[in-house]
């Protein structure tokens, strides 16, 4: 991942992660998600999904994601 891109969120639910990438969508914020779990053994749930925004986008999408993961967590 580049400088560009900065991780903003991380959890080892993918659903929550989707949830908080189509809110930062729907504000037009780009962002990727970067799955780092073991794909052998998905039931032991090691590792976490990152989020990540670009540079300029830190500050308005750390905002959205704080006052959203208030409701979804």
């Amino acid at each position: 991942m580049s400088k560009a891109w900065v991780k903003v969120y991380s959890s080892e639910q993918i659903h929550l992660i989707e949830i908080i990438k189509g809110i930062l969508e729907d504000e037009k914020i780009t962002s990727v998600s970067l799955n780092k779990t073991d794909s052998m053994h998905t039931h032991l749930s090691l590792g976490e999904i990152e989020l990540f925004v670009k540079s300029e986008e830190v500050i308005k999408a750390k905002h959205l994601i704080s006052k959203i993961t208030f409701w979804i967590i």
